[in-house]
């Protein structure tokens, strides 16, 4: 790879009103020699070994982080920096092969000229996809006589029940934060980390949720029932480890943390329904690390943009990114107005067209759960929210219905089962288009596949 390609275009805009020696942060991914073996998720009979090899493949990667380091501070004073030398720090424990650095237009090509750097990002904002809200209403005739919401039954999620309800599966949820204390999320929420926005983490007990709508994702995740006998959650026995990750001005760095301190924890899913300011490619050498050394299922809501845009990292090549549908009157659904899309087409690039979104999920008019919130005419705990982030919750939850199902499956088994089982209403031949991808996920016939 060449010095020029390792350079995230993202940096164009994000260094457009600096001068030279303007200092800026960004993020390094490095190459280090990966662990022998196939890679174990954090089933409760493997946790242990997996966190063993986590540690392990850490170790190994912050040599090569030292060495990396310590050749830039060396160039960086060559160039000028020795009197006020640039910054750099690591990003959690060495989990992910990346670090903090500052760098400046004269340094940021000694940088990437490393032979061990594989790719430099500019350490950019990143922002909740922010959900529709619709104002507070009594639950539907139809909800309360079917006892779970229109999303859990238009996927037959009951049907999947009587085989698999996500049983010790892991799904890190990085979000707002959570309001662990929901009579829905009871016994759910098994860990919980604030990361500020310079990237340090931070306990905090209770568990709590600068929004709502971490509460809401988690809800539809995990969540039980409402006091009315209402289901609301796809997978009611996973476990959700929650990183408050969009709590004041976060960039790429907390994200980063989050995933990090993820791994440490055993996640199985990566649930996250977030964006980054200007498009970045680069953020596929993230996904590929979590899919195939660690054997995380990442899931990522493509935006709420509208037709012809797309959201990063959701519009990256390798990102299982979900798109929104909603319950037409005729009974049958449709992709949704706001539901983002397109296809990305980069010239003399491996991967020169890209389509997004992967697959859809029900996302509008989805009840979940939120923290307390007065109203006029009292105290809601629960809410109906639109939105890609709304449609993502559910493709996390069906994973996770999936990996407890059949617990050797790696995550690209279930990336591929969910593609290939879903339905598109123009037939397969059209499979993947920028509006449905390749189509409404079909869960049951993902777990006879799975399982087969």
């Amino acid at each position: 790879m060449n010095t020029k390609t390792k350079i995230s275009p993202a940096f164009e805009p994000f260094l457009a009103d600096s001068d030279e020696d303007d200092k800026r942060e960004a993020i390094i991914i490095y190459q280090a020699p990966p662990l022998e073996g196939s890679p174990l998720r954090g089933r409760l009979r493997e946790l242990k070994r997996r966190l063993d090899q986590v540690k392990q493949q850490a170790a190994l990667q912050k040599a090569v982080e030292q060495k990396i380091i310590s050749t830039y501070q060396e160039a960086s004073r060559d160039l000028g920096y020795a009197e006020k030398p640039l910054r750099t720090s690591s990003i959690g424990t060495g989990t992910l092969p990346l670090a903090n650095v500052e760098v400046t237009r004269k340094t940021l090509k000694a940088l990437a000229e490393q032979p061990d750097v594989v790719a430099v990002l500019p350490n950019q904002k990143i922002h909740l996809i922010k959900p529709r809200k619709i104002e507070y209403s009594e639950l539907t005739q139809q909800e309360t006589q079917d006892k779970l919401t229109w999303g859990l039954k238009q996927l037959e999620i009951p049907a999947l029940w009587q085989t698999t309800k996500g049983n010790d599966i892991n799904v890190a949820v990085l979000d707002t934060g959570v309001y662990a204390a929901h009579s829905a999320l009871k016994n759910r929420v098994t860990d919980f980390i604030v990361i500020d926005p310079i990237g340090r983490r931070i306990k905090s007990d209770p568990p709590y949720d600068c929004g709502e709508h971490g509460t809401h994702v988690c809800g539809t995740i995990a969540g039980g029932q409402t006091p009315e006998g209402i289901s609301i959650g796809v997978a009611p026995e996973a476990n959700l480890l929650v990183a408050g990750v969009l709590i004041g001005d976060a960039t790429l760095q907390t994200l980063m943390e989050g995933i990090a301190w993820a791994i440490e924890n055993g996640a199985d899913i990566i649930n996250m329904s977030l964006g980054f300011n200007y498009y970045e490619p680069i953020f596929a050498e993230i996904l590929e690390i979590l899919v195939n050394q660690y054997g995380i299922l990442p899931v990522v809501a493509i935006g709420n943009e509208n037709h012809g845009n797309s959201s990063s990292p959701g519009n990256v090549y390798n990102a299982f990114s979900v798109g929104a549908v909603e319950k037409m009157e005729s009974a049958d659904v449709d992709i949704t107005f706001f539901s983002s899309g397109a296809s990305l087409v980069f010239p003399g690039q491996p991967n020169n067209l890209v389509t997004k979104p992967d697959v859809v999920a029900p996302g509008v008019q989805i009840y979940s759960s939120i923290p307390p919130s007065k109203g006029p005419h009292g105290t809601y705990e629960y809410s109906f929210m639109n939105g890609t982030s709304m449609a993502t919750p559910h493709v996390a939850g069906v994973a996770a219905l999936l990996m407890a199902a059949n617990p050797t499956a790696p995550a690209t088994d279930i990336i591929k089962v969910l593609k290939e089982t879903a339905r598109h209403p123009n037939g397969n031949d059209l499979r993947p288009c920028n509006r449905w991808g390749h189509g409404l996920i079909q869960p049951v016939e993902a777990l006879k596949a799975i399982t087969s």
